[in-house]
């Protein structure tokens, strides 16, 4: 004799595109777990975006199989672009809202960590003329 569930509310799951057997609380079995974990029963896995635990999106942008991807913050990747170049490693990007996940281009700001070693006049004039010939080389043009 087979046993029958007479407390069983649904025959499917109750997500609309979603015909899977009924398992718990009105989800199948693949949409009850991922409710359970993530609190969202359309989580997916492997999308190719990831959060740190510091708030900051990671993007895979060089493929690979599940996770074994390269992954590259987004704002540099952003920034990257809106520059024309690569990233140096004196540079940073800093998100103005102060929130780490908004990345759109009017909320990032380019940031210089490098500053210069000494304290006398001519380091100072020295480093001044580095971030010149870096981010604005026409400005040392003669007659500016």
């Amino acid at each position: 004799m087979t046993r029958v569930a007479h407390n069983k509310k649904f025959d499917t799951c109750q997500l609309d595109d979603c015909s899977k057997p009924h398992q718990a609380k009105g989800y199948c079995q693949m949409h009850y777990r991922r409710n359970k974990l993530y609190n969202d029963p359309y989580f997916v896995m492997n999308t190719g975006k990831v959060y740190d635990r510091d708030g900051y999106v990671a993007v895979r942008h060089i493929a690979g199989d599940g996770n074994a991807g390269k992954y590259k913050y987004e704002h540099r990747l952003i920034m990257e672009e809106m520059i024309g170049r690569e990233l140096l490693g004196i540079e940073n990007v800093h998100h103005k809202n102060g929130i780490r996940s908004d990345n759109r281009p009017n909320n990032l700001e380019l940031w210089s960590r490098r500053q210069p070693p000494g304290q006398r006049v001519e380091d100072k004039v020295e480093y001044a003329i580095e971030i010149l010939k870096l981010y604005a080389p026409d400005l040392l043009k003669e007659g500016n």
